[in-house]
């Protein structure tokens, strides 16, 4: 055994080439051990749900990429979501915090895992996170990292990118009707031509197992994962989009059947790509963005909210501890002005694999900022303004462009939700309806669910503007 160790370390400190991509993927299950961890399910309602069981397991999905002297690692992960906090906590775990080593985090955002932001707990304003479950993902992840980065092998990258109709797979439950049909899938392959590992990007809510639901389960992107394993014989890492909207699975039921037809349709239309376009490149670059905490729902609940978020001063400075309780009762007593309203940190980030670019987002981006699509050309046979709406968004306020995608210049382009942390819905600021009270309720008229689940009407401006400006000094 310590001969094996002492020759492993020989062949790991052998140096590199200068100007080859290496790469090294794999997976590790991140289910909660029921028996011991206790945990309440997240996405619906106001509180956690009782797991009843496993259904199939969740995987942190993983993939290291080095170049040169820079090395980047994905992780992809069959969560909720996972806060700006968690992510810096990765980073240092795993040694991704130092210059020329950077971390992608990502959630696949099924609605049928744990609580892991903290909004989801036995009573509305409790977090649901159980500490030991949550401290022991990042360990795992952590591990998996560094072993990985033991494994790298030379691979080349290439990609595709296609539409896929959405019809009987995902649709829009909310005005205007565009859904972002983008496939965009990158593959690389080592020197024997062996895959190594499919990134496939494609947009929609993972909730086809709904509210009803008890059993732990990862929703569609687990058996699309694992129908691209199978046919391909490498890793599969699932990169969900803009899902905002509402994006929600076109399902006849609420069952593991049309879960699984519905990943497996996604995926076999991923397969039937036929990567071409190849390049050469890494690197990763992130910015930090100062977002205010505008929804009065997210203010009552600030020692739950700030359980991923340090809540920060207009200029960026940390406020005390002290203060998420303060805010909280001040809000509910007088209110919060501009003036005294807290703020987060969150980041946009770029990275950049080969022929692909990949756009990170820390939310739930609606379609709209990606594509336009207002004039009814992603409505795929629907009104874009359904008939008896009693308060549909007025397009003639609706942004002009360019949209997200078209500021993504290259062969590959995939734009990422839920990157680095979740900071809820992006809502286009034009279309920003809520009652300004404490509940934000009753809702406006029409469908207005997402501005009940969004940081804020800022926060979309200001990310928005952020990605535009990291696109441009990435070319």
């Amino acid at each position: 055994m310590r001969l094996a160790a002492a020759a492993l370390c020989a062949l790991t400190a052998l140096p590199r080439p200068a100007c080859c991509l290496e790469a090294a993927a794999g997976r590790v299950d991140i289910t909660p051990d029921l028996r011991t961890e206790k945990v309440l399910l997240a996405g619906f309602g106001a509180t956690g749900r009782k797991p009843a069981g496993v259904h199939d397991p969740l995987y942190a999905r993983l993939l290291v990429l080095r170049e040169g002297a820079t090395t980047v690692a994905l992780v992809g992960l069959d969560l909720l979501g996972m806060t700006i906090n968690d992510t810096q906590d990765l980073r240092r775990l795993a040694g991704y915090d130092r210059t020329g080593r950077s971390l992608f985090v990502h959630a696949t955002h099924t609605h049928s895992g744990p609580d892991t932001l903290g909004l989801w707990g036995p009573v509305p304003g409790v977090s649901g996170v159980n500490l030991r479950y949550h401290r022991r993902i990042k360990e795992t992840v952590s591990a998996a990292l560094k072993l990985l980065e033991s494994r790298l092998r030379p691979v080349r990258a290439s990609g595709a990118r296609g539409a896929l109709d959405p019809r009987g797979l995902c649709r829009d439950s909310r005005d205007p009707q565009v859904i972002d049909p983008d496939l965009a899938v990158l593959r690389l392959m080592d020197k024997a031509g062996k895959t190594v590992v499919t990134i496939v990007n494609w947009s929609c809510h993972p909730e086809v197992l709904g509210k009803e639901n008890h059993l732990i389960t990862a929703d569609f992107p687990g058996p699309l994962c694992a129908r691209v394993e199978e046919k391909t014989g490498g890793a599969c890492l699932f990169l969900n989009g803009m899902i905002g909207g509402l994006m929600t699975p076109d399902t006849r039921s609420e069952n593991f059947y049309e879960s699984a037809r519905v990943g497996a349709a996604v995926a076999d239309a991923a397969l039937a790509l036929k990567p071409g376009a190849a390049g050469a490149g890494l690197f990763f670059r992130s910015q930090r963005v100062l977002v205010p905490v505008e929804n009065s729902r997210y203010r009552l609940a600030l020692p739950a909210l700030t359980f991923g978020h340090r809540l920060l001063n207009a200029e960026g400075r940390p406020l005390p501890s002290w203060k998420r309780w303060s805010l909280a009762l001040r809000h509910l007593l007088i209110g919060l002005t501009e003036q005294t309203q807290p703020w987060v940190e969150s980041e946009v980030s770029v990275l950049r694999i080969g022929p692909a670019i990949i756009l990170g987002m820390p939310g739930e981006v609606f379609p709209e900022l990606a594509v336009g699509g207002y004039d009814g050309r992603y409505a795929f046979g629907r009104p874009v303004l359904t008939s008896g709406n009693p308060d549909p968004p007025d397009l003639s306020q609706a942004p002009k462009g360019p949209f997200l995608r078209d500021l993504v210049k290259s062969p590959v382009p995939m734009l990422a939700g839920l990157a680095n942390d979740e900071l809820g819905y992006l809502v286009p600021a034009y279309d920003f309806k809520a009652r300004q009270s404490k509940l934000m309720l009753p809702r406006m008229r029409g469908h207005h669910y997402e501005e009940t689940n969004s940081i804020g009407p800022a926060a979309t401006g200001l990310l928005s503007e952020a990605a535009a400006r990291l696109l441009k000094s990435s070319r």
